[in-house]
Protein backbone atom coordinates (compact mmCIF):
# COMPACT_ATOMS: atom_id res chain seq x y z
CA UNK A 1 0.00 0.00 0.00
CA UNK A 2 1.19 3.18 -0.89
CA UNK A 3 1.90 6.15 1.74
CA UNK A 4 1.06 9.08 -0.38
CA UNK A 5 -1.96 10.26 0.23
CA UNK A 6 -5.21 10.55 -1.98
CA UNK A 7 -6.42 13.85 -0.45
CA UNK A 8 -9.99 13.05 0.28
CA UNK A 9 -9.79 16.04 2.75
CA UNK A 10 -9.04 19.55 2.67
CA UNK A 11 -6.37 20.11 5.49
CA UNK A 12 -4.72 23.23 4.88
CA UNK A 13 -3.48 24.40 7.98
CA UNK A 14 -3.40 21.14 9.54
CA UNK A 15 0.13 20.41 10.78
CA UNK A 16 -0.59 16.80 12.79
CA UNK A 17 -3.14 14.32 12.13
CA UNK A 18 -4.09 11.54 15.14
CA UNK A 19 -4.90 8.49 13.41
CA UNK A 20 -6.96 6.27 16.02
CA UNK A 21 -7.47 2.49 14.89
CA UNK A 22 -10.40 0.58 16.49
CA UNK A 23 -12.43 -2.42 16.04
CA UNK A 24 -15.56 -3.59 17.93
CA UNK A 25 -14.75 -1.48 21.25
CA UNK A 26 -17.03 0.94 21.24
CA UNK A 27 -17.19 0.69 25.51
CA UNK A 28 -13.47 1.57 25.32
CA UNK A 29 -14.17 4.35 23.29
CA UNK A 30 -16.99 6.21 24.72
CA UNK A 31 -14.86 6.02 28.13
CA UNK A 32 -11.88 7.35 27.36
CA UNK A 33 -11.37 8.20 23.93
CA UNK A 34 -14.41 10.54 23.23
CA UNK A 35 -13.24 12.55 26.27
CA UNK A 36 -9.73 13.45 25.00
CA UNK A 37 -10.91 14.91 21.73
CA UNK A 38 -13.19 17.27 22.87
CA UNK A 39 -10.67 20.35 23.00
CA UNK A 40 -8.32 20.00 20.16
CA UNK A 41 -5.50 22.24 19.88
CA UNK A 42 -5.54 24.48 16.67
CA UNK A 43 -3.99 23.10 13.36
CA UNK A 44 -4.40 19.04 14.29
CA UNK A 45 -6.90 16.89 13.13
CA UNK A 46 -8.21 13.18 13.85
CA UNK A 47 -9.20 10.57 12.00
CA UNK A 48 -10.46 7.05 13.48
CA UNK A 49 -11.06 4.43 11.10
CA UNK A 50 -13.37 2.01 12.90
CA UNK A 51 -13.38 -1.64 11.56
CA UNK A 52 -16.03 -2.45 13.70
CA UNK A 53 -18.98 -4.83 12.55
CA UNK A 54 -21.04 -2.71 13.82
CA UNK A 55 -21.96 1.22 14.02
CA UNK A 56 -21.68 2.35 17.32
CA UNK A 57 -18.37 3.42 18.04
CA UNK A 58 -19.03 5.92 15.14
CA UNK A 59 -21.94 6.86 16.75
CA UNK A 60 -19.73 7.97 20.24
CA UNK A 61 -18.07 10.19 18.17
CA UNK A 62 -20.75 11.84 15.55
CA UNK A 63 -20.48 15.83 16.38
CA UNK A 64 -17.30 16.14 17.93
CA UNK A 65 -15.55 18.85 15.95
CA UNK A 66 -12.67 18.01 14.16
CA UNK A 67 -13.15 14.79 14.36
CA UNK A 68 -13.67 12.35 10.58
CA UNK A 69 -15.28 8.80 11.38
CA UNK A 70 -14.27 6.10 8.37
CA UNK A 71 -15.76 2.83 8.59
CA UNK A 72 -14.26 0.30 6.68
CA UNK A 73 -14.50 -3.42 6.06
CA UNK A 74 -10.59 -4.16 5.94
CA UNK A 75 -9.23 -6.13 8.91
CA UNK A 76 -6.08 -5.43 10.59
CA UNK A 77 -3.84 -2.39 12.89
CA UNK A 78 -1.80 -2.42 9.31
CA UNK A 79 -4.35 -1.24 7.16
CA UNK A 80 -5.99 0.98 9.52
CA UNK A 81 -2.63 3.52 9.86
CA UNK A 82 -1.84 2.56 6.21
CA UNK A 83 -5.70 3.81 4.87
CA UNK A 84 -5.05 6.68 7.37
CA UNK A 85 -1.85 7.71 6.77
CA UNK A 86 -3.32 8.11 3.14
CA UNK A 87 -6.09 10.10 3.81
CA UNK A 88 -4.28 12.91 5.48
CA UNK A 89 -2.23 15.42 3.95
CA UNK A 90 -0.72 16.27 6.98
CA UNK A 91 2.81 16.49 7.69
CA UNK A 92 3.26 14.84 11.10
CA UNK A 93 1.02 11.52 11.90
CA UNK A 94 0.52 10.72 15.07
CA UNK A 95 -0.74 7.50 16.50
CA UNK A 96 -2.40 5.85 19.46
CA UNK A 97 -4.82 3.11 20.52
CA UNK A 98 -8.88 3.09 21.33
CA UNK A 99 -8.01 2.22 25.22
CA UNK A 100 -5.28 5.27 25.84
CA UNK A 101 -6.26 8.33 26.82
CA UNK A 102 -4.33 11.86 26.94
CA UNK A 103 -4.35 15.73 27.76
CA UNK A 104 -5.39 17.97 24.57
CA UNK A 105 -1.94 19.05 24.96
CA UNK A 106 -0.12 15.72 23.07
CA UNK A 107 -0.71 16.77 19.82
CA UNK A 108 0.98 20.38 19.97
CA UNK A 109 3.83 18.94 22.39
CA UNK A 110 4.25 16.22 19.82
CA UNK A 111 4.88 19.24 17.21
CA UNK A 112 7.13 21.65 19.16
CA UNK A 113 9.13 18.25 19.51
CA UNK A 114 9.49 17.85 15.79
CA UNK A 115 10.36 21.59 15.55
CA UNK A 116 13.35 21.17 17.61
CA UNK A 117 14.57 18.45 16.10
CA UNK A 118 14.30 18.63 12.01
CA UNK A 119 16.59 15.43 11.71
CA UNK A 120 13.94 13.05 14.07
CA UNK A 121 11.67 10.68 11.42
CA UNK A 122 10.03 9.87 14.51
CA UNK A 123 8.90 10.83 18.24
CA UNK A 124 7.87 8.77 20.87
CA UNK A 125 5.83 9.52 23.79
CA UNK A 126 5.26 7.48 27.01
CA UNK A 127 2.63 5.42 28.39
CA UNK A 128 1.68 4.93 32.10
CA UNK A 129 -1.16 2.83 33.80
CA UNK A 130 -4.13 4.83 35.33
CA UNK A 131 -1.83 4.39 38.54
CA UNK A 132 1.30 5.78 37.18
CA UNK A 133 3.17 3.03 36.42
CA UNK A 134 5.28 2.94 33.29
CA UNK A 135 4.13 0.79 30.20
CA UNK A 136 7.06 0.34 28.09
CA UNK A 137 8.96 -1.04 30.45
CA UNK A 138 12.45 1.36 30.87
CA UNK A 139 11.06 4.66 33.16
CA UNK A 140 13.78 7.24 31.27
CA UNK A 141 14.36 6.99 28.04
CA UNK A 142 14.43 10.81 27.04
CA UNK A 143 17.06 11.61 23.71
CA UNK A 144 18.01 11.03 20.25
CA UNK A 145 18.31 7.86 19.13
CA UNK A 146 20.12 6.77 15.62
CA UNK A 147 20.98 3.73 13.99
CA UNK A 148 22.21 0.98 14.86
CA UNK A 149 19.78 1.56 18.32
CA UNK A 150 17.55 -1.26 18.48
CA UNK A 151 13.70 0.11 18.35
CA UNK A 152 13.11 -2.47 21.02
CA UNK A 153 11.65 0.04 24.35
CA UNK A 154 12.19 3.10 22.30
CA UNK A 155 8.58 3.66 21.43
CA UNK A 156 5.46 1.73 20.62
CA UNK A 157 2.04 2.61 18.60
CA UNK A 158 -0.13 3.99 21.53
CA UNK A 159 2.23 7.11 21.67
CA UNK A 160 4.25 7.42 18.43
CA UNK A 161 4.24 10.26 15.79
CA UNK A 162 5.96 10.10 12.55
CA UNK A 163 6.97 12.78 9.82
CA UNK A 164 5.35 12.23 6.75
CA UNK A 165 9.29 12.28 4.99
CA UNK A 166 10.31 9.69 7.26
CA UNK A 167 7.30 7.74 6.23
CA UNK A 168 7.64 8.14 2.88
CA UNK A 169 11.28 6.88 2.89
CA UNK A 170 10.61 4.21 4.89
CA UNK A 171 7.68 2.72 3.56
CA UNK A 172 4.10 2.08 4.69
CA UNK A 173 3.56 -0.40 7.74
CA UNK A 174 4.27 -3.92 7.17
CA UNK A 175 1.18 -6.18 6.18
CA UNK A 176 2.38 -9.17 7.73
CA UNK A 177 2.58 -7.20 11.28
CA UNK A 178 0.34 -6.27 13.94
CA UNK A 179 -2.84 -6.89 15.55
CA UNK A 180 -5.03 -8.44 12.76
CA UNK A 181 -2.21 -9.84 10.52
CA UNK A 182 -0.16 -13.00 10.28
CA UNK A 183 2.01 -12.06 12.92
CA UNK A 184 0.08 -10.60 15.49
CA UNK A 185 2.48 -7.17 16.88
CA UNK A 186 5.40 -5.39 16.15
CA UNK A 187 4.13 -3.21 13.17
CA UNK A 188 5.46 0.09 15.33
CA UNK A 189 8.69 -1.10 16.13
CA UNK A 190 9.89 -2.49 12.59
CA UNK A 191 8.61 1.23 11.69
CA UNK A 192 10.73 2.03 14.05
CA UNK A 193 13.93 0.17 12.59
CA UNK A 194 13.41 1.33 9.09
CA UNK A 195 13.06 4.99 9.91
CA UNK A 196 16.36 4.82 11.58
CA UNK A 197 17.59 2.07 8.66
CA UNK A 198 16.65 5.26 6.19
CA UNK A 199 18.92 7.25 7.68
CA UNK A 200 16.04 9.42 10.75
CA UNK A 201 16.74 10.01 13.95
CA UNK A 202 14.15 8.68 16.53
CA UNK A 203 13.24 11.64 19.67
CA UNK A 204 12.02 10.05 22.92
CA UNK A 205 10.38 12.11 25.53
CA UNK A 206 9.41 10.63 28.60
CA UNK A 207 6.91 13.83 29.50
CA UNK A 208 4.74 13.25 26.28
CA UNK A 209 3.14 10.57 28.20
CA UNK A 210 -0.63 8.75 27.69
CA UNK A 211 -2.30 6.63 29.64
CA UNK A 212 -3.21 3.62 29.19
CA UNK A 213 -6.27 1.76 30.72
CA UNK A 214 -5.33 -2.62 30.51
CA UNK A 215 -8.93 -4.19 30.16
CA UNK A 216 -7.63 -7.55 29.95
CA UNK A 217 -7.74 -10.49 32.81
CA UNK A 218 -4.32 -11.91 33.51
CA UNK A 219 -4.52 -14.83 31.26
CA UNK A 220 -5.36 -12.85 28.30
CA UNK A 221 -1.93 -10.60 29.19
CA UNK A 222 0.08 -13.82 29.10
CA UNK A 223 -1.38 -13.93 25.62
CA UNK A 224 -1.12 -10.98 24.86
CA UNK A 225 3.00 -11.00 25.24
CA UNK A 226 3.37 -14.37 23.90
CA UNK A 227 1.96 -12.80 20.63
CA UNK A 228 3.91 -9.53 20.88
CA UNK A 229 7.16 -12.03 20.94
CA UNK A 230 6.05 -13.50 17.81
CA UNK A 231 5.53 -10.18 15.92
CA UNK A 232 9.16 -9.32 17.06
CA UNK A 233 10.25 -12.74 16.12
CA UNK A 234 9.12 -12.39 12.67
CA UNK A 235 9.84 -8.75 12.60
CA UNK A 236 13.87 -9.80 13.29
CA UNK A 237 13.33 -12.93 10.98
CA UNK A 238 12.54 -10.36 8.09
CA UNK A 239 15.36 -8.23 7.93
CA UNK A 240 17.80 -10.66 9.03
CA UNK A 241 16.57 -12.66 5.64
CA UNK A 242 17.38 -8.96 3.98
CA UNK A 243 20.90 -9.23 4.76
CA UNK A 244 20.67 -7.36 7.91
CA UNK A 245 23.24 -8.33 10.32
CA UNK A 246 22.41 -5.92 13.05
CA UNK A 247 18.58 -7.21 12.98
CA UNK A 248 20.24 -10.14 13.89
CA UNK A 249 22.29 -9.27 17.06
CA UNK A 250 19.11 -6.54 18.18
CA UNK A 251 17.40 -9.91 18.41
CA UNK A 252 19.69 -12.13 20.16
CA UNK A 253 20.05 -9.89 22.71
CA UNK A 254 16.82 -9.01 23.07
CA UNK A 255 16.28 -12.99 23.59
CA UNK A 256 18.87 -13.32 26.08
CA UNK A 257 18.24 -10.51 27.95
CA UNK A 258 14.84 -11.41 28.90
CA UNK A 259 15.29 -14.75 30.94
CA UNK A 260 18.10 -13.32 32.58
CA UNK A 261 17.79 -10.23 33.44
CA UNK A 262 14.06 -9.49 33.63
CA UNK A 263 13.19 -13.05 35.65
CA UNK A 264 15.83 -12.64 37.87
CA UNK A 265 15.21 -8.87 38.82
CA UNK A 266 11.21 -8.88 37.89
CA UNK A 267 10.00 -12.26 39.08
CA UNK A 268 6.66 -10.61 38.95
CA UNK A 269 6.66 -10.44 35.52
CA UNK A 270 8.64 -13.60 34.85
CA UNK A 271 5.46 -15.51 33.47
CA UNK A 272 4.78 -12.74 30.64
CA UNK A 273 8.12 -12.00 29.58
CA UNK A 274 9.04 -15.93 29.07
CA UNK A 275 5.92 -16.43 27.02
CA UNK A 276 7.28 -13.23 24.97
CA UNK A 277 11.08 -14.62 24.80
CA UNK A 278 8.51 -18.50 23.55
CA UNK A 279 6.72 -16.14 20.96
CA UNK A 280 10.31 -14.68 19.56
CA UNK A 281 11.13 -17.95 18.88
CA UNK A 282 8.23 -19.25 17.23
CA UNK A 283 7.62 -16.20 15.11
CA UNK A 284 11.29 -15.59 13.80
CA UNK A 285 10.95 -19.94 13.02
CA UNK A 286 7.20 -19.06 11.33
CA UNK A 287 8.20 -16.13 9.94
CA UNK A 288 10.97 -18.21 7.64
CA UNK A 289 8.90 -21.23 6.92
CA UNK A 290 6.37 -18.87 5.59
CA UNK A 291 8.56 -17.09 3.54
CA UNK A 292 10.24 -20.58 2.07
CA UNK A 293 7.08 -21.84 1.33
CA UNK A 294 6.14 -19.03 -0.65
CA UNK A 295 9.20 -18.44 -2.21
CA UNK A 296 9.14 -14.99 -1.36
CA UNK A 297 12.54 -12.84 -0.92
CA UNK A 298 13.19 -9.45 0.40
CA UNK A 299 15.51 -6.94 -1.49
CA UNK A 300 18.62 -6.33 0.49
CA UNK A 301 19.32 -4.16 4.04
CA UNK A 302 19.34 -0.18 2.45
CA UNK A 303 22.81 1.42 2.75
CA UNK A 304 22.91 4.00 5.71
CA UNK A 305 22.11 7.42 4.93
CA UNK A 306 24.28 10.44 6.18
CA UNK A 307 21.06 12.38 7.19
Amino acid sequence: MSVDPVDLRDERGTRITLCIATRNRPELVERHVVPSLRRLPAGSSVLVVDQSTAPTTAEHLDGLDGIVCVRTGGVGLFQARNLATRMTTAPLLAFTDDDVSFEPSLLDRLVALFDTYPEAGAVCGSAVTPSGQPVLGAAERSGIYRWPTSPFGLGAGLNMALRREALIAAGPFDEELGAGARFPAAEDTDMLYRVMRAGWSVACCDDVTVTHHDWRRRRELLRLHYRYGVGVGAQTAKHVTAGDREALWMGLRLQLHLPRTLLLLRPRYGLRHLLFSAGMAAGFIGWRRTHKRLGTTLPPAAADSNR
